[in-house]
């Protein structure tokens, strides 16, 4: 897949609704991980406990890998710890708006009362929960 391609699948998932530029979906497309269940990108080695930046350019560049696939399986940790019950446990699937597989509303709610309540609106159970990169992150 080259750049080209790459972009032309950005300014789809634009038309259905989303942010044209995502750096999600342009890690997701590069190979470095798949959107989980809890909506984040996850990758192998240190599951959604990440944080994206991206560089814009025009320069020629060849996608070296093939976006990976879903490596949730059966699990629904993110899904089942969730305080707000704000992920359906739905697979990500390009075409699906996100609402198939999250409900920003009681996400947002939720975060407000924490905010209120302890000056700090910051849950984060779902990057806590998922397995992938656990081990990693506990014995750094």
């Amino acid at each position: 897949m080259n750049w080209e391609q790459i972009f032309s699948i950005l300014q789809n998932y634009h038309r259905l609704k989303r942010p044209s530029r995502s750096i999600k979906m342009a890690a997701r497309l590069a190979g470095l991980g798949w959107i989980g269940k809890c909506c984040l990108l996850v990758t192998p080695n240190v599951g959604p406990r990440v944080r994206w930046a991206s560089i814009l350019t025009d320069a020629a560049l060849k996608a070296i890998k093939k976006p990976m696939k879903d490596g949730c399986g059966e699990c629904h940790e993110c899904v089942d710890i969730c305080p707000t019950k704000a992920f359906t446990g739905e697979p990500f699937r390009p075409e699906d708006p996100r609402e198939v597989r999250y409900n920003a509303h009681n996400c947002d709610k939720y975060l407000s009362k924490l905010e209120k309540t302890s000056a700090l609106g910051v849950c984060g159970m779902c990057l806590y929960a998922c397995p992938y990169g656990k081990n990693k992150i506990h014995n750094s």
